[in-house]
């Protein structure tokens, strides 16, 4: 083989070498940090309403991953917009503040807070830790929660 062939055939493995270490530095990494089914068709209409009364409006988007202890849950409050929650491990109670009605949710279950001042609170009921993703749609500039005073059916 000539010289010429040698350092061609080098080249080439060589080129062949620096594509695939390009290929790997450059490969895109996808993570599904949450994942769950909507517990009711309700979940979902109650989405699409609010997602649908921010048409209009510049609005944000945010992700917060909450991390709870048994008994551990956000006082009584409303959000700006819808905010779809996803239960990634535990149970997750939400309380209404119309009669303090509760549902629990476990961990795949996907359900959505209305926002725009339905006043509720969640915690987690246990046993063990509780983490939920949860997903805001809501006016820009909002904060994501807004405290609200306790409604009379917690007294």
């Amino acid at each position: 083989m000539k010289v010429r062939s040698k350092f061609a055939l080098l080249v080439v493995a060589l080129a062949g070498v620096a594509a695939l270490v390009a290929g790997s530095v450059y490969a895109i990494s996808i993570e599904v940090p949450a994942r769950g089914t909507f517990a009711t068709t309700k979940d979902k209409v109650d989405l699409a309403h609010g997602v649908a009364r921010l048409i209009a409006e510049p609005a944000d988007a945010a992700v917060q991953k909450i991390v709870l202890e048994p008994g551990e849950g956000p006082n009584w409050h409303t959000h700006a917009g819808p905010v779809t929650v996803i239960v990634k491990s535990g149970n997750f109670t939400f309380v209404e503040s119309n009669h303090c009605s509760e549902r629990t949710y476990t961990a795949g279950q996907v359900f959505v807070d209305k926002g725009f001042g339905e006043v509720h609170r969640a915690y987690n009921p246990g046993p063990g830790t509780t983490e939920v993703w949860a997903f805001y749609v809501i006016p820009k500039g909002a904060g994501l929660i807004i405290p609200s005073p306790a409604p009379e059916c917690a007294d």
